[in-house]
Order: structure tokens, then C-alpha cells, then sequence
């Protein structure tokens, strides 16, 4: 049998059914290279499997999924992915060849980093809309989509969670970093549109998902203020909300002592922003 199954966002939060899994087990992959936190991980699972636990990257999961299923079809195999593994991070190719392949495969559920970050932001939890991921420098890539789908977000009235680019080796891009790379190449995506740059302008928060419930948020009133910042060592993801509901407002202040300005979403010309953005089933394109 091949079996995925999430680890949860931090050491111990591997549910009951997955430890038993794992005691159980042939074999224990840990995808080390999808979360910041695997080594953390790593090291707790190595302490419950009975079996040998390997540390997996990006190309044994990917370039030698041919061999997992091969040790699948005579042993129990497991993946152990932090967080859940069909959220932030898809193997489901996985379960779909081993199936092919004629052998058993089940999917466990884990405690995603995503929708705690989502949660524990206080915002109402059904007015995000898409989540992006913001790259590293390392991608080489021009992440224009990702300002786009933020616009698309922000005219929809619904927040963005965007999430931080991870090295193979783990280390995670810095919040400080995200911002910038938003706020830069917004400035290209808005020139292109015929718009003046915003984002920069605009509230957000760093949210860190932390054990035991001790979450951290912090407030910015501008997104380029955070891009300045110097914030703790720590696992985050970024929030980009759109005009607060009064609850959210007051939530956030009482739980966190963060009080976000509000008056800068109503010097924007949203009905320039929202029909610059062209929408098709793929999601916004950009001109060129």
C-alpha cells in the first residue's frame, strides 16, 4: 500500500491515526523540501517509526516515483508531507499511479499550515479568494500573475493569503522580502494597465501559525512598511486584505491589538483596477 499522509504544520501535531500509521510502516519518506519546519519533523518522526525513515527531496518524490511505487506494491509505504499534503503542496500524481499500477493508496488528512494561517488571522475565513505563493529570487521567474490575481482578489471584496517560496534546502523567503518583490513588480503590472501602483499603499499582515495556539500577527497599515521591516525569525505567510468587515476589524483589535487604516480603499479608482484586469478560466492575463 501507498499511503500520503500530512504531519501538521509543527512537531506534534501528527494525529493519532497517522502515528499508528507510522509505527506500522515499511517505510517513512518525510518530503523535507515543501516546509521550513520539515527538520523539526524529520527528527520527531524518527523517534515513533519503527521502520527506516528517509529524507526526501523534490527528486525522490518526483523522479523517483517510479521506484516508491515499485517498494509500494510489496510494502507499506508512507509519505509523510508537512501540513496536508493535497493543500499547499500536490502529490496526488502519486496516488493516482500507484492506483494505475493496480496497488492500494489512501490519503490522511494533516493540520495545514494554509488554513491556519487563514484562521488564525481572524479574518472571516470564506472571504479569501485565491491564494497565490510569492517566489524567491532563486525561481528566476517574473511573477506578474501574482499581482494580477491579487488586483482580481481585491474586486472580488475578498482577501489574499499569499504564501512564502521555499528553498529545497528549507530556508523560507523573508515576509520583508515578499513585500518588496509585490510592491516591484507592481509597478511593472500597473504600467502595463495604465494604472497607478497601490498595493504598496494598502494594509498587511504577517501571520505566523504557531504550536499550541500561540499564534503571531503583525499589523501594517502599509504594505510598504512592512517591505521595511525587520520582523522575528519564524515561519509566515503574508495577508492581503481588502476593505474590513466591521467584525473583522473589531476582532483584530481586540485579539491582537492591531488597528488597520481603512480610508485608503476608497481613494482608489476601483472601477479602473477591476476592468483593466482581463478574466478568462485561467484566471487574469496581462497584456504582452
Amino acid at each position: 500500500m501507498l499511503v500520503l499522509a500530512g504531519a501538521g504544520y509543527k512537531a506534534g501535531m501528527l494525529t493519532r491515526e497517522v502515528e499508528n500509521l507510522l509505527r506500522r510502516a515499511d517505510k517513512v519518506y518525510v518530503d523535507t523540501y515543501t516546509s521550513p519546519g520539515a527538520s523539526n519533523i524529520l527528527d520527531y518522526v524518527k523517534a515513533i517509526a519503527r521502520s527506516s525513515v528517509v529524507a526526501a527531496s523534490r527528486d525522490d518524490l518526483e523522479g523517483g516515483s517510479q521506484r516508491i511505487i515499485s517498494e509500494a506494491s510489496r510494502l507499506l509505504v508512507v509519505i509523510l508531507v508537512p501540513g496536508d499534503p493535497l493543500i499547499a503542496t500536490t502529490h496526488v500524481a502519486l496516488l493516482a499511479e500507484a492506483r494505475r499500477a493496480g496497488i492500494e493508496a489512501r490519503y490522511y488528512p494533516g493540520v495545514s499550515g494554509v488554513c491556519a494561517a487563514k484562521a488564525a488571522s481572524m479574518l472571516h475565513y470564506y472571504r479569501f479568494g485565491r491564494t497565490v505563493t510569492v517566489p524567491g529570487p532563486w525561481r528566476g521567474v517574473k511573477p506578474y500573475s501574482l499581482v494580477a490575481f491579487i488586483y482580481s482578489n481585491l474586486c472580488a471584496g475578498l482577501h489574499t493569503l499569499a504564501l512564502l517560496d521555499v528553498r529545497d534546502d528549507g530556508l523560507q523567503l523573508r515576509p520583508e522580502e515578499a513585500a518588496e518583490t509585490i510592491i516591484t513588480y507592481e509597478r511593472e503590472v500597473a504600467k502595463e494597465l495604465g494604472l497607478e501602483p497601490f498595493l504598496g499603499e494598502l494594509p498587511a499582515l504577517a501571520v505566523e501559525a504557531g504550536g499550541e495556539g500561540a499564534h503571531r500577527v503583525y499589523g501594517f497599515n502599509f504594505l510598504k512598511d512592512l517591505a521595511r521591516a525587520r520582523l522575528p525569525e519564524g515561519v509566515y505567510s503574508l495577508v492581503l486584505p481588502a476593505e474590513l468587515h466591521p467584525t473583522e476589524a473589531w476582532a483584530l483589535e481586540e485579539i491582537y491589538k492591531i488597528k488597520l487604516k481603512m480610508d485608503v480603499y476608497s481613494a482608489i479608482d476601483w472601477d479602473k483596477v477591476c476592468s483593466s484586469i482581463k478574466h478568462s478560466p485561467r484566471g487574469p492575463s496581462l497584456p504582452g
